[in-house]
């Protein structure tokens, strides 16, 4: 099961801030608020630790949703919103390889005959999709509109920043892990020996399977930051893009993933084929994403306060 303490401490945290922030922001009121309808697509990644040799890991993300921007100056505010999207991320690494000493095996007299089981699995990957509903609290910032490089008069530009977390509620959450190849070999110490013939032992070569399922992750906080142009198309009417970078700041599927490699013998490691899972090959994973965004924005005033 996911972490539900650390989903509860995250959700408790958020709403404290909008509370204590958002009262503060609409008495302190110096320029009019504005509402918007914005969307965004974006790479996402999962940046595992360690890094597993010879691994990629790359999706894709997009959202759309409403948000509020209150001014406690001409210049500073805080936005809010809600909205709903997808991402989808594919994993794979190469060869993930395992060795598992002090296994027992008996020769044809009964004699015990130490070995090691040596376990490559090759090409494995798995996709993780996610709907998930986007809720966003940060500090925003932007210059006074200018002439700049507009083509009309009546058009000034700006420039802002924004910062601050994101949380998003994870509501579908679906994997498909794959191991294409399995291949075992034993060492016998004692007498110098390969095995990776004795399919009947676990040894040699196994196809893989492919498994799909539901993950059980619920919450995922980030830590967003986000830069463009303001464009004013009216007095009161502004279209915002940018490019944003939202980081993970906990492990979604951390409860999720198998370890794997604690096998009993080689039968016990093709057992693994029948029951793929998402693999625990890294000890932390945490999402990145690079992506645009655009927001159509409207202030309920009409108003110069952004223009000098």
């Amino acid at each position: 099961m996911y972490n539900k303490s650390l989903n509860l401490t995250l959700l408790r945290s958020y709403a404290l801030a909008v509370f204590l922030l958002l009262p503060a922001v609409l008495l302190a009121q110096k320029a009019p608020h504005e509402f918007s309808v914005n969307a965004g697509a974006g790479i996402s990644t999962y940046a595992f630790t360690p890094i597993p040799k010879k691994s990629s890991s790359l999706g894709y993300i997009t959202d759309f949703g409403f948000g509020f921007t209150g001014f406690i100056s001409r210049q500073v505010g805080i936005h809010v919103g809600v909205g709903f999207g997808l991402f989808n991320i594919k994993s794979k690494v190469d060869t993930l390889f395992n060795l598992k000493k002090g296994l027992l095996d008996f020769d044809e007299h009964g004699k015990e005959l130490p070995y090691e089981l040596h376990t490559s699995l090759i090409n494995y990957h798995d996709m993780h999709k996610s709907l998930f509903i986007n809720i966003p609290l940060m500090f925003h910032y932007q210059s006074f509109q200018k002439q700049y490089w507009s083509w009309r008069k009546t058009q000034k530009v700006g420039f802002y920043g924004r910062g601050g977390v994101k949380l998003l509620l994870l509501f579908k959450n679906q994997y498909e892990a794959t191991i294409p190849t399995m291949y075992n070999k034993a060492y016998y110490p004692t007498i110098d020996n390969w095995a990776d013939t004795q399919e009947f032992k676990g040894f040699g070569t196994f196809a893989g399977k492919i498994q799909q399922g539901d993950l059980d992750f619920g919450l995922l906080a980030t830590l967003s930051l986000e830069a463009g142009v303001k464009w004013r198309i009216e007095n009161n009417v502004f279209i915002y893009t940018g490019l944003y970078f939202d980081c993970g700041l906990n492990d979604p599927i951390s409860d999720n993933r198998k370890p794997w490699g604690n096998f009993k013998d080689g039968i016990d490691a093709v057992h693994l084929l029948d029951e793929v899972t998402i693999l625990k090959y890294a000890t932390r994973a945490n999402m990145m994403v690079v992506g645009i965004k655009l927001h159509f924005a409207f202030s309920k005033k009409t108003s110069q306060l952004y223009s000098r």
